[in-house]
């Protein structure tokens, strides 16, 4: 099969880009390096510098390759940037959702080619169940999360009007190596083993009084996720599907694991709650199991010993920090 991968040289686009590729799939990576990445490293990706808010190219790119489907992750997903610059941040969101829509029903593909879009649990807000399910009142609380909610409604509208396959995986708290400090999924499980094995200048710090709970969901079980969606034989009808691990974990337990594997304190300065923010999220992944056959490893401690190793023995050295 093929595919398209947008935001290809992301955390997440990295790693489904590799195994996409493992499994013998062609894949075509599209980022625009705005992150400040580098150029895919991922063997065998054939990779296009250029941003998907370029409907025209993007759909010139769509008509000449024929994806089975397009993986959309590409994104500004930081809620704190989205609060500062929420102009900026819609632009690359939404029109950036839209322009990958339009190009896929210009090209003549939209039965044809699925499109399978990135969202977040951000879209639920405070969600006043939990576990969370699909089903659950949106109420997104900064613009990143508005904006997800609108590509959601957006891949809705053009399976409605055009017939396009399409499914929503709405991805909770992700993390695992390759995350770099700083990057869009810079999480407390990326800024504190940053200043733990990589540089002990940094001052780390907590936001809030650390009782906030998370379903943090490890990056081999979004992949995991990507490609069932991207793949499965059966279409989408604009499908919304929770992709976390189904449980949950306070910030602090998370620092008390951290400190049992580093085998040492990790200071932290407190800082008032950020705007934007939610106090607790869990997701209900029954849909996710019983439309993809998602099953998710839960070993916690295991996939923060995996991270906390990629921290301390295979972070790029040359990387520029934000």
């Amino acid at each position: 099969m093929r595919f398209i991968v947008t935001g290809s040289n992301g955390f997440i686009g990295q790693s489904t880009c590799r195994r996409l590729t493992e499994l013998g799939h062609d894949v075509i990576g599209v980022d625009d390096l705005s992150s400040g990445t580098p150029p895919n490293g991922v063997h065998g990706v054939q990779y296009h510098a250029h941003s998907v808010v370029d409907s025209d190219w993007f759909a010139r790119l769509v008509k000449n390759t024929i994806p089975d489907a397009v993986l959309h992750l590409a994104a500004k997903p930081r809620v704190p940037y989205s609060v500062r610059n929420p102009l900026r941040s819609a632009e690359a969101n939404v029109m950036g959702t839209l322009s990958v829509l339009n190009a896929i029903l210009k090209s003549g593909l939209a039965e044809r080619t699925r499109m399978v879009f990135a969202s977040s649990s951000a879209v639920c807000g405070e969600a006043s169940v939990l576990p969370t399910p699909e089903a659950c009142p949106s109420n997104p609380q900064s613009p990143y999360a508005l904006a997800k909610l609108h590509g959601e409604q957006w891949c809705n509208l053009f399976h409605r009007l055009y017939g396009l396959d399409a499914v929503s995986l709405r991805y909770f708290n992700v993390f695992g190596p390759g995350a770099l400090f700083g990057g869009a999924y810079s999480t407390v499980l990326s800024a504190w083993p940053y200043a733990l094995f990589v540089d002990p200048s940094y001052r780390p710090f907590l936001e809030g009084d650390g009782t906030q709970t998370r379903d943090f969901c490890f990056i081999d079980n979004v992949v995991d996720a990507n490609i069932a969606a991207a793949t499965r034989e059966r279409g989408f009808a604009a499908d919304v599907l929770n992709v976390g691990q189904g449980e949950a974990h306070s910030i602090l337990e998370v620092k008390d694991v951290l400190e049992q594997v580093a085998g040492r304190e990790l200071r932290l300065e407190r800082r008032p709650p950020r705007a934007g923010d939610v106090a607790h999220t869990l997701a209900d992944i029954s849909r996710a199991r019983q439309e993809l056959g998602f099953e998710p490893s839960t070993d916690f401690c295991s996939q923060v010993e995996r991270t906390v190793k990629w921290y301390r023995d295979g972070y790029p050295e040359m990387t520029s920090e934000r």
